[in-house]
C-alpha cells in the first residue's frame, strides 16, 4: 500500500495561517474545483464559476488563492492523491507481490473501460496548459506521485530498477488511457506490455 507520505499538495495559504473553519472552507473551494473542471474543463473552471458551485463569494475565493490557475494545480493535485487513494483500496485483494501489482494495473483501466470519458480530455488539456504557460511544478509532482505508487507496488515483486520502470509503467499507462478514451483497450495486451517493461510474467 502506498505511504500517506504521498499525499503532499500544498496550497497556496499554509494551513497553520487558517482556523479549522477556514481550512474546511478552502478544502470545500478544491474539492469543487474538481468538480468543475471534470463537468467544464479547464478553460470552464473560472473563479465566479467556482464561487457558484461552492456557495461562496469571489472574494471569499480570491482570500485563499491568488488566482484561478492556482485554484487549478490544487484542484489537480487534489484529484491525484485521490485517484491514488482509489487506486490503492480498489487494488486490495489479500494478496501482495506480483499479484497486487497487477490488480493495481487491472484497477487503473477500469474507469475507463466503464466508459468515463472525462477524466482524460481534462488531464490532457492541463498538461497543455501547464506546457503553454512553461510552469510545470504541479504537473511534474502529479508524475512523481504516481511513479512512486508504482514503484512501491514494483517493489513488492522483485523486480531491478524499480525507479526507472515504474516512470516506464506510469508513462505507459497514460498512454493507454489516451487511446481507451477513443474505444476499450485489450488488458491482456495490457498485461503483456507491461510485463515487458518490467521484467515479469504476465499476470492474472
Amino acid at each position: 500500500m502506498f505511504s500517506p507520505g504521498y499525499l503532499v499538495s500544498t496550497p497556496p495559504r499554509e494551513a497553520s495561517e487558517l482556523s479549522p473553519a477556514q481550512i474546511a472552507k478552502r478544502d470545500r473551494i478544491i474539492a469543487t474545483a474538481v468538480d468543475v473542471l471534470l463537468a467544464d474543463g479547464v478553460h470552464g473552471c473560472t473563479v465566479r464559476a467556482i464561487a457558484q458551485h461552492a456557495g461562496v463569494s469571489k472574494g471569499t475565493v480570491h482570500y485563499y488563492f491568488d488566482d484561478v490557475d492556482q485554484i487549478v494545480d490544487a484542484a489537480m493535485l487534489r484529484a491525484t492523491e485521490a485517484w491514488i487513494t482509489w487506486l490503492s483500496h480498489a487494488s486490495e485483494s489479500g494478496v501482495d507481490g506480483a499479484e497486487h501489482f497487477w490488480y493495481a494495473i487491472d484497477a487503473s483501466l477500469a474507469p475507463f473501460a466503464s466508459g468515463d470519458r472525462a477524466v482524460m480530455p481534462l488531464w490532457l488539456e492541463y498538461w497543455a496548459m501547464r506546457v503553454r504557460a512553461g510552469d510545470c511544478a504541479t504537473l511534474v509532482g502529479m508524475q512523481q506521485l504516481l511513479s512512486s505508487f508504482v514503484g512501491d507496488l514494483l517493489k513488492s515483486t522483485g523486480v531491478d530498477r524499480v525507479e526507472e520502470k515504474a516512470v516506464g509503467v506510469t508513462a505507459y499507462l497514460f498512454g493507454i488511457a489516451m487511446q481507451e478514451s477513443n474505444g476499450p483497450i485489450d488488458a491482456t495486451m495490457v498485461h503483456r506490455h507491461v510485463a515487458a517493461i518490467c521484467g515479469l510474467q504476465v499476470g492474472r
